[in-house]
């Protein structure tokens, strides 16, 4: 859950307050072979964490302090150092990062902002005007851009000719969250929809994919996991799928089976993996900073 809107979204569907004491914080169990890299801290409210291979940097969304314009993307080194923090500044709540092209596009509260991989400067803001909380972005090989809106379970799209229109609105789509385009699918981890609550109250979703040319949503776990947030490929039959709210990282197959990877601190957001460099990020938003860990 990401900082302020995710607690708004909570007092949404559970029609009370939810104070943020009841997410708590435990020591990181490392599950799965992973050797600590780098700790990065002052990234206040850390959300997403994405690679660009062509400057070898890594883009963080620095959420601020949710005042206007406090927002900002930081890079840093794929072995822990800031290069830049501020590479771009002015945003008010970045959160999802995804690179196409020439192009780093941000979800910015109701706002897709299409930034310069080079100079880091805004060149373009997208908007259909019914935003309400967007969220992850993901691209896909035909040169689109999809971002996720949680509050109003729906997905947007950018396509090529950069035509911004609302690409999905269903329920169905379980309030997504992350996002991860691959081929004709685009892999959904839902946040969860009111009626999927556990004991304690909270939704819970699933982790889905919809089929990019028809439309059609498949339920990759049959059962809802948590609340879902990064998504990131781990090798040719798993994904990593975080849980915010938990602080796991699970480890799911393309036909859904489900096991812990590794369990972190609650608030883990927008994870990233490279596969190549067996590289894994972890954006702690309560934490203010990013861990990367090589994993073995």
């Amino acid at each position: 859950m990401k900082y302020l809107p995710f607690f708004l979204l909570s007092i949404l569907f559970t029609g009370c307050k939810i104070p943020v004491k009841r997410i708590t914080t435990m020591p990181i169990k490392q599950d799965a072979k992973l050797t600590l890299i780098a700790e990065i801290p002052d990234l206040t409210h850390a959300e997403s964490v994405a690679h660009d291979p062509n400057y070898n940097r890594l883009y963080v969304s620095v959420q601020g302090e949710q005042e206007p314009g406090d927002g900002s993307i930081a890079t840093i080194d794929l072995e822990g150092n800031i290069i830049d923090r501020n590479f771009t500044t002015g945003l008010n709540n970045p959160k999802g990062i995804a690179v196409l092209e020439d192009w780093i596009y941000v979800s910015d509260a109701t706002v897709l902002v299409e930034i310069s991989r080079q100079s880091g400067e805004v060149t373009n803001r997208y908007k259909v005007g019914d935003e309400q909380s967007l969220n992850d972005v993901a691209t896909d090989d035909k040169g689109n851009v999809y971002v996720s809106d949680i509050r109003s379970s729906s997905i947007y799209r950018l396509d090529a000719d950069k035509r911004f229109t609302k690409w999905m609105n269903t329920l169905e789509l379980e309030n997504p969250n992350g996002l991860l385009a691959i081929g004709n699918d685009l892999y959904i981890g839902g946040w969860g929809s009111p009626g999927s609550e556990n004991s304690e109250g909270n939704t819970q979703g699933r982790f889905l994919k919809v089929n990019i040319n028809t439309k059609v949503i498949e339920k990759v776990t049959p059962v809802p996991q948590g609340n879902l947030d990064g998504i990131q490929v781990f090798d040719n039959n798993n994904f990593l799928v975080s849980d915010w709210r938990r602080g796991t990282i699970y480890k799911i197959s393309r036909s859904g089976e489900v096991s812990v990877f590794m369990t972190s601190e609650a608030s883990v957001g927008d994870i990233l993996y490279i596969r190549d460099k067996k590289l894994l990020a972890l954006p702690l938003n309560f934490q203010n900073k990013v861990l990367l860990y090589n994993v073995n």
